[in-house]
């Protein structure tokens, strides 16, 4: 028999690694897949001359994909990776996040996995789309970070710092994402690589499989639609962003009403459409901005880079042995890529600059367990500025990118809704560019102002927004979890329970501003079984 036994067929199929407060039922279909895994095991044991059988199969799952660790009979071990419907656009996905793998090993000295066999066609005997790739060496940095010192901490940060120079330095002809020439389907434009980029002639720029860029019915599957690039100039990617809102706005009328009221049943698709046309009409000047210009090359960027993405050696843990997770990755303008590290993010009240992080004025008098959180947040902000300062010193349009005035970035970002459907962050982003369009050397005058009554209106849900930010913050922090409401198994009861008793506490603390049915819509994650009053 060429496969070791094989678990039950439905753990291989549905997620099993933790549960959902809210949505549950879409959530799982989201990362249902069915496919043959002894076929794909027959794939991995093909690969290798003295293999005869997969021995162990160890499931390892993650948010958008079915990944297996495969052992063959002669010791050789793979990933095998199959991703779920909330991954991305069919197709397009495995095929960019092959090409961008291959791309990086044989262009660029950046350690990635490499891969040896792949598929993007679901009619595969696997029965789904696929990559088998390399098992990278050494351990996730995740399982070392706790125990490094700080001179151990920095010199990894100075290695990311060299991963993002070589990375920043790789200027595409267009943007969208990396293709294999032969792998871009039919139908949708490709731009070769120069020869000083690919001198091996293999590559292109196709559409962006990133995420974000494919709007996505309200089961949650992807769908085609125009307008996903690739991309040869920089406005038309821009102009591509709320256009593709607009689309959105258009076609599924319903759905993003829907959306919006999450936040507030008074904000309308009419008003979104408008907010959606300012932006359309400012983007020609934001995009000409010399500041803005100065940082909108398209490059290639993993914008992921937590601690289990990042593997180490075992003998030391400030070699990198490969950097894994490159799935829908894009080559967009820098200003949007360029990001503190997800492990580096800075704590909240961190300042930009040259200071130094130090301890609170207050710090005497705290207790022992405030001082213990303060010291804590020193060191966070310690290796936040540590790797803001390296970008200074050794890759400035790094650093560049990330202090260009937000008043300039946030339009390219604010039009796609966010997860609780407020329209706050993009009508805030386009009043301050309407405010300050003097100030930031601007030419002309801005294209719209807002009246009094509009920022009498705005005003209000600015705060109705922060403390619904409050609200979800604190929620979060009791309960640890996402915006999601996802809970790892094993602290799922004690987690539903605890979110079931604050809920109650809520409705009851908030009986005498708002109906019970209003307070359970202010809640983020409504319990199943609790019954509005």
């Amino acid at each position: 028999m060429p496969v070791a036994k094989i678990m039950d067929q439905g753990e291989l199929f549905r997620y099993t690694s933790g549960r959902w407060l809210i949505n549950e039922e879409h959530q799982l279909e989201q990362r249902f897949v069915k496919f043959d895994m002894e076929s794909l095991c027959l794939q991995a044991v093909s690969l290798f001359s003295k293999a005869t059988r997969c021995v162990c199969i160890v499931k390892l799952e993650g948010n958008f994909n079915k990944a297996f660790l495969l052992t063959m009979d002669d010791g050789n071990e793979v990933i095998a990776k199959i991703p779920c419907p909330n991954a991305g656009t069919p197709s397009l996905t495995t095929a960019s996040e092959v090409a961008t793998l291959r791309y990086l090993r044989s262009c660029t000295s950046v350690r990635v996995p490499k891969v040896f066999a792949w598929s993007s066609d679901p009619g595969n005997p696997v029965g789904a789309e696929y990559i088998i790739m390399e098992k990278v060496p050494g351990i996730a940095l995740s399982e070392r970070w706790e125990t490094m010192n700080m001179l151990q901490r920095y010199k990894i940060i100075d290695r990311i710092v060299e991963v993002e120079k070589e990375l920043e330095e790789l200027k595409f002809p267009a943007y969208g994402s990396l293709y294999l020439r032969q792998s871009v389907p039919n139908g949708y434009d490709h731009y070769p690589l120069p020869p000083h980029l690919d001198p091996t002639g293999l590559f292109c720029v196709g559409p962006s499989c990133n995420r974000s860029m494919w709007s996505k019915d309200f089961t949650g599957m992807c769908k085609s639609m125009l307008n996903v690039g690739p991309w040869t100039s920089f406005l038309e990617f821009a102009l591509s962003i709320p256009e593709r809102e607009l689309d959105t706005v258009t076609d599924s009328k319903s759905e993003v009403q829907h959306h919006l009221n999450q936040f507030d049943e008074s904000q309308s698709l009419h008003e979104y459409f408008n907010l959606l046309q300012k932006v359309k009409a400012i983007i020609p000047t934001l995009s000409h901005h010399p500041l803005v210009r100065e940082v909108a090359d398209p490059v290639l960027w993993h914008t992921d880079l937590h601690l289990g993405n990042i593997f180490v050696s075992l003998d030391d843990p400030t070699i990198i042995e490969g950097i894994i997770d490159w799935q829908s990755t894009q080559i967009a303008p820098l200003f949007l890529q360029a990001r503190f590290p997800e492990f580096l993010r800075p704590p909240k009240d961190y300042s930009p600059g040259t200071d130094i992080p130090n301890l609170p004025n207050n710090f005497d008098e705290l207790d022992p367990e405030q001082k213990d959180q303060a010291r804590r947040e020193r060191a966070s902000a310690s290796q936040s500025k540590y790797y803001e300062m390296s970008s200074l010193a050794y890759n400035k349009r790094v650093y560049d990118a990330m202090k260009l005035d937000r008043r300039l970035w946030e339009p390219f970002t604010c039009c796609q809704l966010f997860s609780n459907g407020s329209m706050v962050p993009l009508r805030n982003s386009l009043l301050r560019i309407s405010q300050d369009w003097d100030f930031l050397d601007l030419p002309g005058s801005c294209p719209f102002q807002f009246s009094e009554e509009e920022l009498k209106m705005h005003n209000e849900k600015v705060v109705l927004y922060q403390d619904m930010l409050y609200l979800w913050d604190v929620v979060k922090t009791q309960l640890c979890t996402d915006d999601s409401g996802w809970v790892p198994m094993e602290r799922w009861e004690e987690t539903n329970d605890i979110n079931k008793s604050l809920f109650e506490t809520y409705i009851k603390t908030m009986s005498e501003e708002l109906s019970p049915d209003a307070a359970s819509k202010k809640w983020p994650f409504p319990p199943k079984s609790s019954r509005v009053p």
